[in-house]
């Protein structure tokens, strides 16, 4: 921690600043609309499969590219194990069906924080699963812009600030990391 006023650093728990003597504002406790404390997510379950509560831009954006960053090794190991039989095929679409899970949580989330209810991101997810066993290129290649623009979207539109009816601001709670 740092002196707001000198910028040298500050003891964790002071209340002066010792090469400047300026007060050391203390951190406020956010609470949910619940008023129980917000507890930060930990965990896979509570970071890509937990569906309720606000999920800010920068959170969307860095766990999209989480799950692409896990995906791709998966589809490669599985690639690698057992080449281009059956069994990769189903397995390949377990695993596909796990990500495009864990990518509907996250839009759900990220749709509260826009103040939409995660209808439009249950119809991203149904489009997701339909287009797991099409064959057909040309179909497969509008699917994936309809998903990108969808993804585009959440990632840049800002969320409600301030309370709305599916929570506290996760900016105003200290969440933007």
């Amino acid at each position: 921690m740092f002196c707001k006023d000198c910028g040298n650093p500050v003891e964790d728990g002071a209340k002066y600043c010792r090469a400047c003597g300026s007060a050391i504002a203390t951190p406020e406790v956010h609470t949910q609309m619940s008023g129980t404390p917000r507890k930060p997510d930990e965990g896979i379950i509570e970071n890509f499969f937990k569906l309720h509560g606000r999920l800010n831009r920068k959170r969307f954006i860095k766990r999209s590219f989480a799950l692409a960053g896990l995906a791709f090794p998966c589809f490669f190991l599985l690639f690698a194990v057992l080449d281009d039989t059956k069994p990769f095929e189903v397995l390949s679409m377990v695993t596909a069906f796990v990500f495009q899970i864990a990518n509907y949580c996250i839009a759900a989330r990220r749709l509260e924080d826009m103040g939409h209810g995660p209808g439009a991101a249950r119809l991203i997810l149904i489009v997701g699963i339909i287009s797991l066993p099409i064959d057909d290129e040309h179909v497969l290649r509008i699917l994936s812009y309809v998903q990108s623009g969808f993804w585009f979207y959440c990632a840049v539109k800002k969320g409600t600030a301030g309370k709305n009816q599916y929570g506290e601001d996760p900016l105003q709670q200290g969440a933007s990391s």
